[in-house]
């Protein structure tokens, strides 16, 4: 092989390295951009057939240095052409440099980022959980909140002191009803694909994740421990414990309501229920609700929670707290009769007849509205209500 060869194929291979190491030093930038974001990436460094084209090549270039070495007529060239020869070697230190640097800070901050992870570990007294964020809220205590995410009607966002929290993007709000929906399971990928069908850029979403951030820190103030979204280097996208939802709340008290003193403890209930004005997501087409059975969820619960505090006030003869109680729980369900009947009971308490009459009649046209209940009145409900009106 002569000089010319030689001197080819060193290029060749020189260019090549250069290229394999400038891949490296987009692809960690690439990465870094992407764990910072969030986002789970993974990517490799180096393709598999660029890594073993380099390795052929080192050896190739070796191979032509040394036997270059050993004959006099490429010695020759060598030193007719010093200058670049000494340029070409040159640029082989530097890629070879610049991807050792390259790889040291990759470690590094692979390294800080597990050290990070490890520390949240183990002052969380849990293994393998970090109880600041992702952890479903336990029914046995009422949070201490200071953003409530109302879902049981129109949805938005108030603060403890009724102060009203706005976002300006369209799915900011949604977004952040969506992470308080789905606060055990809530990933990024999973809400591209509930929000936006995961046809979504990147930018787009950081954008209404920090929008979020943005109207709950204009209003709210920043938390003192952590961001109200904070910021991860996975797909996990966490929510601020303080940030709880009406119906989080009436599932508390509900549940503790049952499990506890009924007298002493339906005031908490009737407070959280009050907060009960409407459908759930009333007024919004979040179609991942309906479809993941939350909106029928939220219904039973205000229902339930109707009917037990209904049920306590015949007892009592509380008949305020009873149409105050069913009145929220036919809000969501229309019709219902076991809350049509509790309402009819309270009448037959005060001897109002007229009114029992004017209960069975709105019933009887709400089922008559609703195709889904077949048209006809519960004939049980019927005698219940001409039984009430005789005493």
């Amino acid at each position: 092989m002569n000089t010319t060869s030689f001197e080819v194929v060193e290029k060749v291979a020189v260019l090549l390295l250069a290229i394999a190491g400038l891949w490296l030093v987009v692809s960690f930038f690439v990465q870094l951009v992407a764990e910072i974001n969030g986002r789970l990436v993974t990517r490799g460094w180096v393709p598999r057939f660029v890594r073993i084209a380099a390795v052929f090549l080192g050896g190739l270039l070796l191979s032509a240095r040394t036997v270059g070495g050993q004959t006099d007529e490429i010695a020759d060239g060598v030193n007719s052409e010093g200058n670049s020869q000494s340029g070409f070697d040159s640029m082989v230190d530097v890629t070879l440099i610049g991807s050792v640097a390259t790889n040291v800070a990759l470690g590094s901050f692979l390294l800080a980022k597990r050290r990070n992870e490890l520390r949240k570990v183990a002052f969380s007294g849990t293994s393998g959980v970090d109880l600041t964020v992702d952890v479903a809220p336990r029914h046995d205590r009422v949070p201490d909140w200071r953003v409530l995410v109302r879902v049981l009607g129109p949805p938005c966002v108030e603060t403890r002191d009724g102060r009203t929290v706005t976002f300006s993007k369209g799915k900011s709000l949604e977004l952040l009803v969506w992470m308080t929906e789905h606060r055990s399971s809530s990933l990024r990928s999973a809400a591209r694909t509930a929000l936006w069908d995961g046809n979504v850029q990147d930018a787009t979403f950081a954008n209404v994740v920090s929008d979020i951030r943005r109207g709950l820190n204009s209003v709210v103030g920043e938390p003192e421990d952590e961001e109200w979204i904070p910021r991860t280097f996975s797909d996990r996208l966490p929510l601020h414990a303080e940030v709880v939802t009406d119906a989080q709340l009436l599932e508390i008290e509900i549940d503790r309501y049952e499990r506890g003193d009924k007298v002493r403890g339906h005031q908490a209930l009737a407070e959280a229920l009050e907060r009960a004005v409407h459908l759930p997501f009333f007024g919004v087409n979040y179609g991942w609700a309906d479809a993941e059975g939350i909106t029928t969820s939220h219904v039973i619960l205000v229902v339930r929670a109707a009917v037990a505090l209904a049920e306590l006030s015949i007892l009592q003869g509380d008949t305020a707290l009873l149409f105050a109680s069913t009145e929220r729980g036919l809000r969501v369900l229309p019709g219902h009769e076991e809350l049509v009947l509790l309402r009819m009971r309270g009448h037959a308490q005060l001897g109002n007849r007229a009114a029992i009459k004017m209960e069975w009649e709105a019933y009887a046209r709400a089922v008559e509205a609703d195709a889904w209940a077949g048209g006809e009145p519960s004939e049980v409900l019927r005698e219940a209500a001409e039984e009430l009106s005789k005493v």
